[in-house]
């Protein structure tokens, strides 16, 4: 199975083999491909859309306000446009553009990483600053009330503790927070944060992945000052996470070892569905038992998009099969389902 941690700090190293225009292959040699319109559970996929015709994108965020204006990120950096696909920009370029966020407020903010380096636009990508320059590669970001920003890193060596950085919205005053002692080489995936009591949470992938195999997922109760480990019974790394305002569940997506939640802050996990999303997850932020998911496309497993609608408990089938289903994103109102095909292309439809 292509581990997503290898995969995504290869994406931030390598430079793309194929360019936009002329792609075979997307690294890692995976054939490019384009699926056909197609319906499937009451999801009706239209037209793809190639972003300059670069096929090998990873994650997409929408404005909003504005269902038009999409961001799109991938191996050969940020695309942008602002008519629905019709027309692309191409900002930021030279490097792969790995973690992408967008929040929403007044200013927007959207943040883009290209390997060590975080870029910020606070007009809706007409400018993009670079706010910090980490020690290592960009994989997560999360914005607090209060103007706080978190970003994770991804770590590949035993030497330097692994930690969360901590700074303003405009990334000054960064300060470094260690996970804690013997915690090195971890690869965070995804920030979380519980709305109600500030919680925060860290899944992170060990990037050699010693034997045993036990990479932590964190929680920390003081705004990241401090981190314990809770992973407890997951049975392997969490690529994505998310937490229900109302009730403070707690999402966990490992890669291709099922999904999991916890009523407890952590304390304690239960295994909600197997077989669904392995490789990206989306909490709909009007209906948060509304779950979307990825799946990898390799060997007999076959990718696509997901969708469940009572918290995870079961997740259906709604098309894309054929592609890795690598970014997800959803319009203001929840009425449309964005999908990013990583070797593919971005596919849209309405949600039923």
């Amino acid at each position: 199975m292509l581990k997503r941690g290898v995969w995504g700090l290869t994406m931030f190293w390598l430079l793309a083999v194929a360019r936009t225009g002329a792609a075979a292959t997307c690294p890692f040699n995976i054939p490019v491909v384009a699926l056909p319109p197609h319906s499937v559970a009451g999801f009706s996929w239209g037209l793809p859309i190639r972003p300059m015709n670069d096929a090998c994108v990873s994650a997409i965020a929408v404005e909003p306000t504005n269902g038009q204006a999409w961001y799109v990120a991938g191996v050969n950096g940020l695309y942008m446009t602002k008519n629905g696909g019709a027309s692309w920009t191409h900002p930021l370029s030279g490097s792969s553009a790995s973690a992408l966020t967008l929040v929403p407020g007044t200013p927007q903010l959207v943040y883009v990483a290209l390997g060590h380096s975080l870029y910020l636009s606070r007009d809706h990508g007409a400018n993009w600053n670079v706010i910090h320059v980490y020690p290592k590669p960009v994989v997560s970001v999360l914005v607090a009330p209060g103007g706080k920003l978190f970003v994770g890193l991804g770590w590949d060596n035993h030497v330097q503790p692994s930690g969360v950085f901590t700074s303003n919205l405009g990334g000054g005053g960064a300060v470094f927070h260690a996970f804690g002692p013997g915690q090195t080489g971890l690869i965070v995936w995804t920030l979380s944060r519980d709305p109600l009591d500030g919680t925060l949470y860290a899944g992170t992938e060990i990037f050699d992945h010693p034997s045993p195999y036990h990479p932590p997922f964190f929680r920390s109760t003081d705004a990241g000052l401090s981190w314990q480990d809770m992973a407890g019974t997951l049975p392997w790394h969490v690529i994505a996470s998310a937490v229900r305002p109302a009730d403070e569940f707690v999402y966990a997506l490992t890669e291709g070892a099922g999904f999991f939640g916890s009523s407890d802050h952590a304390q304690t996990w239960q295994q909600l569905s197997t077989g669904g999303p392995s490789v990206s997850l989306l909490m709909d932020p009007n209906q948060p038992t509304q779950l979307f998911g990825g799946r990898q496309k390799v060997g007999l497993v076959n990718g696509g998009a997901y969708r469940s609608t009572n918290g995870g408990l079961t997740f259906q089938a709604i098309g894309l099969q054929g592609v890795t289903v690598s970014g997800l994103a959803v319009n203001g109102p929840s009425t449309r389902l964005f999908a990013v095909g990583y070797a593919s292309e971005i596919y849209t439809s309405p949600i039923p």
